[in-house]
């Protein structure tokens, strides 16, 4: 038993030289969005190209003290392209929250009257929009979820539904990001 121990062991830490360089943040959302260098990828990005994308963000898989690691994809995606060389003015991003993801987009004081501390999410989404990314909410989610317009983070607008917000962007060109 103790030399499969030792040979695991072995594999295991040789295995870790192998791996990538560690993820870095920025420079678009520092602090969130950990992305790797990939030097010797076989397709270039466009020269010019504007990605234009919205983020459909139903899911909430963690406890109410956790940010929503869904959240954190937009900001992957700002910092991967920036570093990348791709300017901020060619990415124009969308995020539309529906679903029990709606609890994310409340404000500090909404969120610690329903789960007694502040909204783990707040400072991303307001990070998020800063860098320009337009936060859309579903009116349907927040009606069934008995959520006030009043309880929602500053940055987010109340459409219709998601699947009315969805549409329209997608009739836009924003290619959707499920």
């Amino acid at each position: 038993m103790g030399i499969r121990f030792l040979l695991f062991f072995l594999v295991l830490a040789g295995s870790t030289l192998c791996l990538a360089d560690e993820p870095s943040f920025g420079p678009v959302i520092q602090g969130y969005g950990p992305t790797y260098p990939i030097a010797d990828r076989d397709v270039p990005l466009p020269e010019g190209f504007v990605y234009t994308a919205v983020f459909d963000l139903a899911s909430y898989p963690g406890e109410a003290s956790a940010l929503n690691p869904y959240l954190v994809s937009p900001a992957r995606f700002l910092n991967m392209h920036a570093r990348n060389g791709v300017p901020a003015a060619n990415m124009d991003l969308a995020i539309v929250v529906h679903g029990a993801a709606v609890k994310n987009l409340l404000s500090d004081d909404a969120y610690e009257a329903r789960y007694g501390h502040k909204n783990p999410n707040l400072e991303l989404l307001i990070k998020l929009h800063e860098a320009g990314v337009r936060i859309f909410v579903c009116g349907q989610s927040m009606a069934f979820g008995g959520i006030a317009k009043s309880e929602l983070a500053e940055p987010v607008k109340v459409a219709l539904s998601a699947m009315t917000m969805l549409t329209v962007l997608q009739s836009e060109g924003y290619a959707l990001l499920p």
